[in-house]
């Protein structure tokens, strides 16, 4: 088992909640670092900030870590609702930041927006707010006591800009849901890899690196389809997959070190090679996929690194 690191202090008891839960699913599964690097589209980097409060995972993170570790979707649905809505609020309310925020750039200035603290709409509004909170957390211990495995898409909706699965059903046989897919070759070109399915399989076809950035062409076997994905990088620095017939998609860093571009479809990795633009004006591509599965880029170096080995 990883000797976890306590978390932040001041971490909302929502997001400890739910990152104690992802450590949980994590141990109990034998997962590393590297296993999660390679068998979600989120990077070794990003699980090591999600699971030690750093950043607050994507929902879609949070779904493929429980299908890995065969765990009920609607009851890790329900935990991230409350820890968005805790992250968010806590931020809103002026408390220190538990390390990287997401999105934080999209949402306005205390300066650019009128004060409304102590209008009648506010305070309807926090009221709706907590009374959600209330409902998502009943649920939760439902779910807990008698294992409820209904969907709760329907009943809570999506956050906007959330990453979402498709699949928000659990199968009876792990191994078997760890390979669903949603789309096939064509059908896959400007998609998400996590979301279809794509990235249970994923591999590493081509790697390079420039200017201390890393990028892979990763590979998905079951979806014949292939997408970008850089390490090491900084906001701004841009992943792009190129497929056949000049079928590119691209994707940028918005925060943190690492992001993927949607898919293009590659009948085999041959056919496709993966780019990266860097905000200095550096582009560099790898060669064609080839077929031996490489090594994943490493860890980015950190002082703080407070897992386990992986």
């Amino acid at each position: 088992m990883t000797d976890w690191k306590p978390l932040p202090g001041g971490l909302a008891s929502d997001v400890r909640h739910l990152v104690a839960e992802l450590r949980a699913l994590k141990d109990r599964a034998g997962l590393s670092l590297a296993v999660l690097g390679g068998r979600t589209p989120y990077s070794k980097s990003s699980w090591e900030r999600y699971l030690n409060g750093k950043a607050l995972p994507p929902q879609h993170a949070v779904i493929s870590l429980g299908k890995l570790a065969d765990a009920d979707p609607a009851r890790l649905v329900a935990l991230w609702e409350l820890a968005n809505r805790a992250w968010y609020d806590h931020k809103a309310d002026g408390a220190d930041g538990a390390g990287d925020a997401d999105d934080v750039h999209d949402r306005p200035s205390e300066e650019s927006t009128p004060s409304t603290k102590h209008s009648p709409a506010t305070r309807t509004s926090v009221s709706r707010r907590f009374g959600r909170r209330q409902l998502i957390r009943t649920v939760v211990a439902l779910a807990a006591a008698v294992g409820l495995s209904v969907s709760l898409y329907a009943a809570f909706g999506r956050h906007p800009g959330a990453h979402t699965d498709r699949d928000g059903t659990a199968s009876t046989d792990a191994a078997r849901r760890q390979l669903d897919v949603n789309c096939f070759a064509a059908g896959c070109t400007g998609k998400n890899p996590g979301q279809t399915g794509c990235g249970g399989d994923a591999w590493t076809a081509a790697l390079y690196k420039v200017a201390g950035v890393y990028v892979e062409l990763r590979y998905s076997d079951a979806c014949k389809a292939a997408w970008s994905r850089i390490s090491w990088g900084h906001p701004g620095d841009i992943a792009r997959v190129v497929g056949e017939g000049g079928r590119t998609y691209q994707n940028k860093v918005h925060y943190d070190t690492d992001t993927f571009s949607a898919m293009v479809a590659a009948p085999s990795p041959s056919t496709v090679k993966a780019c990266v633009l860097l905000t200095t004006g550096v582009h560099a591509c790898t060669a064609p996929g080839g077929t031996q599965h490489l090594t994943e880029p490493p860890n980015p170096p950190t002082t703080s690194v407070t897992v386990g080995p992986g």
